[in-house]
């Protein structure tokens, strides 16, 4: 992590999609995490009333990490000894772009995944 240190001077697009996969670790939308955090609290708070107190701290403190990790290797000093940074090409955004784009779609096809009880 320290050799990724201050990217986002270098890389700003790729340092914004870093900061999507962020956002969607911590469950914003539209991500499919969101679903499926507010599916599994649903399930859980049927099976015990105490995890109403539990689930969100560690949702709160995975959200905390994530942040942290993001502001850590993206911002402050840039470490130059390692030239080959410099170099990026198209490989790295669409790399990227394949891990993003599925994520949010499978939010808006939701109800694949849900099954509807009448």
């Amino acid at each position: 992590m320290f050799l990724n240190k201050g990217l986002i001077i270098v890389f700003p697009i790729l340092a914004f999609l870093i900061f999507i996969l962020c956002a969607a670790n911590i469950a914003a939308p539209p991500s499919i995490n969101l679903l499926s955090e507010i599916i599994l609290i649903i399930r859980l708070i049927k099976l015990d009333y105490l995890i109403i107190i539990v689930f969100p701290l560690g949702s709160f403190l995975g959200a905390v990490f994530t942040l942290f990790i993001f502001s850590y290797t993206q911002h402050g000093n840039l470490y130059f000894s390692n030239y080959r940074f410099l170099l990026s090409n198209f490989r790295e955004y669409h790399i990227l772009m394949l891990h993003i784009f599925p994520l949010n779609y499978l939010f808006l096809r939701a109800t694949l995944f849900l099954e509807v009880n009448f």
